[in-house]
């Protein structure tokens, strides 16, 4: 997780894929967590955590390059 994504363990947010500069990792979702309005995560540290609408988070096209979901 330090390597690639530059965060420390325990602090692993989809918000970490902006450091993969290299497109090393890929983003797998669960069809269920796609599902509600909002999704959480932390903001790459695990001291506090965001709720992010989610066509707010998979509608923007940074998400979409770490995706297998190709209907994103």
């Amino acid at each position: 997780m330090e390597e690639l994504l530059d965060i420390t363990p325990g602090s692993v947010s989809v918000l970490g894929l902006m450091n993969d500069r290299e497109h090393r990792v890929r983003l797998l979702v669960d069809r269920d967590v796609l599902e509600g309005d909002y999704i959480g995560c932390h903001p790459c540290i695990n001291t506090s955590s965001l709720r992010i609408r989610q066509k707010d988070m998979w509608g923007k096209k940074l998400f979409r390059r770490w995706s297998t979901n190709r209907s994103l």
